[in-house]
């Protein structure tokens, strides 16, 4: 079979079709190679073509990754803009694994000869592989919400830099910003994902913390959700580990991450502002009356699908924007369109569960040895979950919040202009 077959499969995907490659193949039109992008469907593909050389033909990842979009935007009465197609079958494969994969059954004369990655059928690629097309995609919709980048991509320091006054100056100004705080001077340390959430809360409630000589309130909670609160917040400052990965690399070493260190943290306040300064924090609702507001803010809840695809968006961002920009701009874009999405959060393995127990029990005793007063009941530090199916991504699932936010681009990227966009002719 010639490559007819399979552009006529490209130009029907272009056309909204989510009719699947083997039964295009059996049953579908043919067409000439064309431009990605032309008016009509006709021509060469520029974009990576010479005038003199041939179009090349989209991977299979991208060709079955559009094929979802079609299906997700048609499930709902919508049509995938143009635009928004011609971006998908000209991006890029990210992360770990193999390049563009060659469309199997394309041409048979040249797969029978072939060098290098062997054809597939794009209708059994697993969502993964397509996964890595969509995370290259949203980081550039991520990326190009950066206020900081110029047109090259470089970025820039914005606006003038403010001047800070020095010496005596700054500390009289300090002084006189600390003596109008209310109430008594304070610090809220614990796992960050928690403490940004409790702190934003609190400044928002008219009571920030701050002041000479607080006193620190450490926020504890069970082990198994400090955990998923650090992978969380890993997933936006540094990407990378999967949730089993992110597990895996301690239970092997016998210790829990930093991001979930207890202990540690304890330790770390009580050298920073005297042992005598530190309290542990098991009630909320305890804190919340002490600091005199209403409750203390929770933290966005993303479930395990919404993190793990933030992870995977974070890798391909990363060459895109200076590290440092990385967690901020994912929490600017991805944070508000994922809140309350992905499932459940993380659990713990069954067969991690004495590890999960061990670490608790020896997180307690540290605590309860070192005297701190607490706020609640320091036995909820023993809780462990009840045995059950545990809570992990899925690529199915994560591959459907990805194609989501393909459809309805962060910054209204995408090609989301013309009669496909969200809500035209409604």
């Amino acid at each position: 079979m010639s490559g007819g077959r399979a552009w006529g499969w490209v130009a029907a995907l272009r056309s909204g079709s989510t009719v699947g490659w083997q039964t295009w193949r059996a049953q579908g039109a043919d067409a000439e190679p064309f431009e990605i992008g032309a008016p009509g469907g006709s021509g060469a593909r520029s974009s990576t073509q010479s005038s003199t050389s041939s179009p090349t033909l989209p991977g299979a990842q991208q060709l079955a990754l559009l094929r979802a979009v079609n299906t997700a935007a048609a499930s709902t009465g919508r049509t995938v803009p143009r635009a928004t197609a011609d971006r998908v079958l000209a991006a890029g494969v990210s992360g770990r694994g193999r390049g563009d994969l060659p469309l199997l059954g394309a041409d048979e004369e040249a797969e029978a000869s072939r060098f290098g990655l062997r054809p597939v059928d794009p209708d059994t690629l697993p969502a993964g592989e397509l996964l890595r097309v969509a995370a290259g995609m949203i980081a550039d919709d991520v990326a190009a919400t950066d206020p900081t980048r110029t047109e090259g991509g470089r970025p820039v320091r914005p606006g003038r830099p403010r001047i800070r006054p020095a010496g005596r100056a700054q500390q009289v100004l300090r002084r006189l910003l600390e003596a109008r705080r209310p109430g008594t001077p304070y610090v809220v340390l614990g796992p960050q994902w928690r403490c940004e959430a409790v702190r934003a809360g609190l400044v928002a409630a008219g009571r920030p913390p701050g002041g000479r000589r607080p006193v620190a309130y450490l926020l504890l909670d069970d082990l198994g959700t400090v955990l998923s609160q650090a992978w969380t917040a890993r997933s936006f400052d540094q990407g990378g580990l999967t949730w089993g990965e992110f597990l895996n690399t301690f239970v092997g070493s016998g210790r829990v991450p930093p991001r979930a260190d207890l202990t540690r943290m304890a330790r770390a306040a009580a050298q920073r502002y005297g042992a005598e300064q530190v309290r542990l924090v098991i009630d909320p609702a305890a804190l919340a009356a002490e600091l005199g507001v209403a409750a203390l803010a929770e933290p966005p809840h993303l479930g395990a699908n919404a993190v793990d695809l933030v992870r995977r968006v974070g890798e391909p961002l990363g060459i895109l924007v200076p590290p440092e920009r990385r967690p901020e701009l994912l929490r600017a874009t991805l944070l508000p369109r994922l809140s309350g999405l992905g499932g459940p959060t993380p659990t713990v393995p069954e067969r991690h569960r004495p590890w999960l127990a061990t670490q608790a029990e020896r997180t307690h005793h540290d605590l309860s040895a070192a005297g701190y007063p607490v706020l609640g009941d320091l036995d909820r530090l023993l809780v462990v979950p009840e045995p059950g199916a545990p809570v992990r991504p899925t690529e199915t699932a994560v591959m459907q919040l990805a194609v989501d936010l393909l459809l309805d681009p962060v910054g209204g990227s995408g090609g989301r202009e013309g009669p496909g966009r969200p809500g035209a002719g409604t």
